[in-house]
């Protein structure tokens, strides 16, 4: 069975940050798309459950930001015109590939085909932590070099989804970390604790890879000699790029469980906890638009090539990442 797309649509539209030319801080609830373009494409019809619910402010440039003798800022339409590259990219047959495989998982040996699988998915979705954290302090040495207000606006975006990565939303207490809501969704699965995954598995090799490409190509902007302000705008493009492709990986990897547990895991009595999938299938769209918001505040239009080269980076890595995982399945199935 292939791998079909959700078309269902938005609970809830908000416009996108980036339509607007006043500095008033825009809020958006999870589930708004990253781009106008893609709203009806990769849409789950799931909304996370209340007591994980939250929503983000976006901050865009204002008139501080566009004072006289400044570099000219990128612009909406130029950083949608990035982002559509991805959307016909390596990352995204990658994910279709790795869906079409785990929909085809088979109901008697579902287990041993996923647990090596997730060995892998859980040493990859924490090592974008430390990625995020290195974009933005690319962005914050640039100290001296780049506009106060620039980079502030910028940094006010970048922190809100690494902190959301440890449970901390505008205007809540401290909520669970995405370590411990993915600990909760694994144990409800396998029956175990994540901890015994991680103790008895091999070292997750092309999750190791991958972080390791991530971590050297934003601290060199790609390889390349570059001043700090290339240098911060290259890792605002990396950031985007893990982003809005990470919007439809767990959209789709949600769409994916909810099908397996109606056909297999429903059947054998298991309760999954979906609020780690819930979570980021409805707040990946929010992070990517927060991530784009962060671009337009800092990045001037000579940098474009720059912010092109680090998304198909990170488009080139993560591809083989999930092709490397789909492998895994297919050669199970």
């Amino acid at each position: 069975m292939a791998f079909a797309l959700s078309s269902k649509p938005v609970a809830g539209v908000v416009a996108r940050a980036a339509s607007t030319k006043t500095s008033t801080p825009a809020v958006v609830r999870a589930g708004v798309r990253s781009s106008s373009k893609r709203r009806n494409l990769v849409v789950s019809n799931v909304a996370a459950p209340a007591k994980e619910s939250w929503h983000g402010t976006i901050h865009t440039p204002g008139p501080n930001s566009q004072r006289s003798g400044l570099p000219t800022l990128i612009n909406k339409e130029q950083v949608e015109a990035l982002e559509a590259e991805l959307d016909q990219g390596a990352s995204i047959a990658a994910l279709r590939r790795f869906n079409d495989a785990l929909l085809a998982l088979p109901a008697d040996r579902w287990e041993a085909v996923l647990r090596p699988v997730f060995n892998e998915l859980c040493f990859n979705l924490e090592s974008f932590n430390p990625a995020f954290t290195h974009c933005l302090l690319m962005v914050q040495r640039t100290i001296g070099v780049s506009d106060y207000v620039r980079r502030d606006l910028a940094l006010k975006n970048l922190i809100q989804p690494l902190a959301g990565e440890y449970g901390m939303h505008n205007g809540q207490q401290q909520l669970k970390t995405h370590r411990e809501l993915f600990s909760d969704f694994f144990a409800s699965l396998f029956g175990y604790e994540l901890a015994q995954l991680i103790a008895d598995s091999p070292a997750p090799t092309a999750a190791q890879t991958l972080f390791q490409q991530m971590m050297r190509d934003i601290s060199s902007a790609g390889g390349q000699s570059a001043e700090p302000l290339e240098q911060a705008s290259y890792a605002l493009g990396y950031n985007l790029a893990i982003e809005y492709l990470a919007d439809y990986e767990k959209t789709w990897m949600l769409d994916s469980f909810r099908q397996l547990d109606s056909r297999i895991f429903s059947g054998l009595g298991k309760k999954i906890d979906w609020i780690f999938l819930e979570v980021h299938a409805e707040g990946e769209a929010e992070h990517a638009a927060i991530g784009h918001a962060a671009v337009l505040n800092m990045v001037p239009t000579e940098h474009i090539p720059t912010v092109r080269r680090a998304m198909a980076d990170h488009d080139r890595d993560f591809a083989a990442f999930y092709n490397h995982v789909a492998d895994m399945l297919e050669g199970k199935i």
